[in-house]
């Protein structure tokens, strides 16, 4: 018999598993890191800080300004003034003053051409000394007319003339009395034209209404202007105000009285002071060309504006004596309520 080989199963060795090759780093040494000395954080902070507190104090006086004061820049210098016009037609014969000259109440302004009323009050000085020598001429009329009636009544009653005499004599006292009145109410009537004529011609000169200046010239020597035309527009600058108009929304919080700091665009180194004189009992809108009309359901809320009236009592600055505060100048007025 043959014998059979027995084959061993001898292990194999591990493989062996490369190790990772880790690359060689050059280590230097680490550089020192830098520090901000504080006194450069100082030259940093407090600038940032001014800053933020510059913002905090004007934040906080704005603040104050809305809480305690009302203002507004819708205000302009007022006053009092008048329309110098005709009250007659008739042409300008003559003007005696220019724009910008002071007047005062009474001085004669405007002379019209009296020409034709002077003819007409010599007609109606005529017609009034005719009526006059009527009235004289119907009362010998009536005397004679009133000898002959009581004549005529003695006689009538003792039977010397007829009734029909007597009824004559009668009628005739009675119209030469109905004359008599007549021309008496003839003179009444005379006198009454020639006192409108005389007013008329006294009408040909126009004085000024008040003491002023004369702001504005609308006709020149030779116009003729109609009854109530201007001729001049007289301002009274001697006595001013303050007219604003304020919010509707601002009204509330003011009081006759109250203190105002008024500052006028023309002087802006000066400060004005005054108070508040008389509120509107009306919005600005109600007295404007086109009155607002909210019939047609088209409507859009505006906050409505209110005119206030505000003195002007004294000032602080230099160059008081130059100041002069004319009507229409603009100006800021702010008002404090608390």
């Amino acid at each position: 018999m043959k014998s059979k080989t027995v084959k061993k199963n001898i292990p194999l060795p591990a493989p062996e598993i490369p190790q990772e090759i880790k690359p060689v780093v050059e280590v230097k040494d680490e550089e020192p890191i830098e520090t901000v000395p504080m006194y450069k954080n100082v030259k940093v902070v407090i600038p940032l800080f001014l800053v933020v507190l510059a913002i905090s104090i004007f934040a906080w006086n704005y603040y104050i300004q809305l809480r305690d004061f009302v203002s507004t820049d819708d205000a302009y210098i007022d006053a009092d003034r008048v329309s110098v016009s005709a009250k007659i037609l008739g042409r300008i014969d003559q003007l005696t003053a220019e724009e910008g000259d002071s007047v005062r109440q009474g001085q004669v302004l405007v002379q019209l051409d009296d020409s034709d009323l002077r003819a007409q009050e010599t007609q109606a000085k005529a017609s009034l000394s005719f009526a006059h020598e009527n009235v004289l001429l119907a009362q010998v009329n009536l005397q004679k007319a009133e000898a002959d009636y009581q004549r005529a009544s003695t006689q009538f009653h003792g039977n010397i003339i007829p009734k029909e005499q007597y009824d004559h004599a009668e009628s005739e006292f009675a119209s030469s009395r109905a004359r008599l009145n007549i021309a008496r109410a003839q003179v009444v009537s005379a006198q009454s034209q020639l006192g409108v004529i005389q007013t008329q011609l006294s009408n040909t000169i126009i004085a000024s209404p008040m003491t002023g200046v004369i702001s504005k010239r609308w006709a020149l020597t030779g116009d003729v202007v109609q009854p109530g035309q201007a001729i001049f527009t007289i301002y009274n600058v001697k006595d001013v105000w303050v007219t604003a108009n304020l919010e509707e929304t601002a009204l509330g919080a003011l009081r006759l009285g109250d203190t105002v700091d008024i500052k006028v665009d023309t002087y802006p180194n000066l400060k004005f002071g005054g108070t508040i004189l008389r509120l509107g009992s009306n919005t600005a809108s109600q007295f404007s060309l086109i009155p607002p009309n909210n019939a047609s359901g088209n409507f859009t809320k505006v906050t409505q504006r209110v005119p206030i009236k505000i003195s002007v009592e004294q000032f602080s600055g230099s160059h008081p004596t130059q100041v002069k505060l004319l009507p229409g100048m603009s100006v800021e007025v702010k008002v404090k309520v608390r």
